[in-house]
C-alpha cells in the first residue's frame, strides 16, 4: 500500500467577504488606470473566476487520486483481512485437531499401558502354574516309575519261581518280595482295593505256619493288575504333562507376541503425540501472530476509511465554497454592469 498522492485535497481559498474585499481593492486601481475603469474592474473579476475554476480543477484532478488510492488500499486491506481470517480458522482447525489427537493418543497410551501390565502379569501365572504343575507331574512320575519298577522286579521273581514249576515261593525269594510288596502299600498311586489284596497275601503268608508261602498264582494276577494300571497312570499323565506343556508353550507365545504388538503401538503412539505437540506448538504460536496481524490490518482499514471520510468531506466543503465564490464574482459583475448601464464601452482621460 503506497502513501497517499496528496496529504489533503487544498486550494486557495476564497470566500465570499473575500471576494467583496478584492473588488474593493480593485475599484480604486481600476479608476486610476487609463482606460475604461468599469471595463478593467469586470476583467479583473474574469479573471479571479477564471483562477478559481482552474483551482477547482486542479483540486478535482487530486481529490480523484486520492478517492482512487482509498479505494485501492481498501481493497488490498479487505483482500488482506479475507485472508488472514481463513487462515485463522484453518489455524484453529488445526489446534482443535491437535488437541483431539493427543487426546486421542493419551487414551490409547493409557490402554496400551494396562493392557501390557495384564498380559505381563498373565504371563507371570501362568509360567508359576505351569512351574507346579511340572513339578507334581515330575514327583508323581517318579513315584509311579518306581511302583512300576517295584512290581516289575516282584513280578520277576515270581516268574522266574513259577517257570521253575513251583507255585510257592521259599522263604529267602518271599522275603524279598514282603519287602518290595511292603513299599507298595505306602504309594500314592496304588489303589485302596490293590493295597487290601497285598495286605491280606501278607498277612495270610506271616501267619501260615507252613514253611512255604502258597497263593502265588493269585498275587501275581494282582500285581500284574497293579502293573497296568500303574503304567496306564503313568502314561496318562506323561501325555497330560506333554499337552500342558504344549498349551503353555501357545500361551506364551500368543501373550509375549501380545506384549511386542503392544509395546510397538505404545512407542508408535508416543512418538505420534510427541509430533502432534509439535504441530500444536506450532499452529498455537503462528494463530497468535495470525491474530495480531488481522488486528492489526482492521485497525488499519478503520483509520483509512476514517481519513478518506473526513477528506471527501473537506473536498465538498472545498466545492461548495468554490461554487458560493463564483457565484458572488458572477453576482458582482451583474451589479457592475447594472450600475454603470454603458459605461463599460466609455473612454475616459
Amino acid at each position: 500500500r503506497g502513501a497517499s498522492p496528496v496529504s489533503h485535497p487544498s486550494r486557495t481559498q476564497h470566500s465570499h467577504p473575500d471576494v467583496m474585499r478584492t473588488m474593493l481593492i480593485i475599484a480604486p486601481l481600476a479608476a486610476a488606470s487609463a482606460g475604461n475603469p468599469v471595463t478593467k474592474v469586470l476583467q479583473l473579476l474574469g479573471k479571479l473566476q477564471n483562477q478559481i475554476v482552474k483551482e477547482g480543477e486542479v483540486e478535482q484532478q487530486q481529490y480523484e487520486k486520492f478517492v482512487e488510492w482509498c479505494q485501492d488500499n481498501a481493497k488490498d486491506l479487505q483482500h488482506e483481512l479475507t485472508n488472514s481470517a481463513g487462515r485463522k480458522d484453518d489455524l484453529k482447525a488445526t489446534v482443535e485437531k491437535a488437541n483431539s489427537d493427543i487426546e486421542v493418543d493419551e487414551s490409547t497410551i493409557d490402554d496400551l499401558s494396562k493392557e501390557i501390565a495384564e498380559a505381563e502379569s498373565d504371563l507371570e501365572q501362568a509360567s508359576q502354574v505351569r512351574k507346579s504343575q511340572h513339578a507334581d507331574w515330575t514327583e508323581r512320575d517318579a513315584e509311579l516309575a518306581e511302583t512300576i519298577d517295584t512290581l516289575e522286579r516282584s513280578l520277576s521273581i515270581m516268574k522266574r519261581e513259577m517257570a521253575k514249576g513251583l507255585m510257592q515261593l521259599d522263604k529267602h525269594a518271599m522275603g524279598r518280595v514282603t519287602a518290595a510288596l511292603t513299599v507298595l502299600l505306602d504309594a500314592s498311586s496304588i489303589e485302596t482295593a490293590s493295597k487290601a489284596k497285598l495286605s491280606a497275601f501278607m498277612q495270610t503268608q506271616m501267619e501260615d505256619d507252613d514253611e512255604s508261602p502258597k497263593g502265588l498264582g493269585a498275587i501275581v494276577e494282582v500285581l500284574n493288575d497293579m502293573l497296568d494300571k500303574a503304567e496306564s497312570q503313568r502314561s496318562d499323565a506323561t501325555k497330560a504333562e506333554t499337552e500342558s506343556t504344549h498349551n503353555f508353550a501357545l500361551l506364551k507365545q500368543s501373550l509375549e507376541h501380545k506384549v511386542k504388538s503392544a509395546n510397538k503401538n505404545l512407542r508408535d503412539t508416543k512418538h505420534h503425540m510427541a509430533s502432534v505437540k509439535e504441530v500444536l506448538a506450532t499452529a498455537e504460536g503462528d494463530l497468535g501472530d495470525a491474530e495480531k496481524d488481522h488486528s492489526a490490518d482492521a485497525s488499519t482499514l478503520q483509520s483509512l476509511q476514517t481519513d478518506c471520510m473526513v477528506k471527501a468531506s473537506d473536498h465538498e466543503t472545498s466545492v461548495a465554497e468554490r461554487s458560493d465564490e463564483l457565484k458572488a464574482l458572477a453576482a458582482a459583475k451583474k451589479v457592475i454592469e447594472d450600475k454603470t448601464g454603458g459605461a463599460s464601452s466609455r473612454a475616459y482621460g
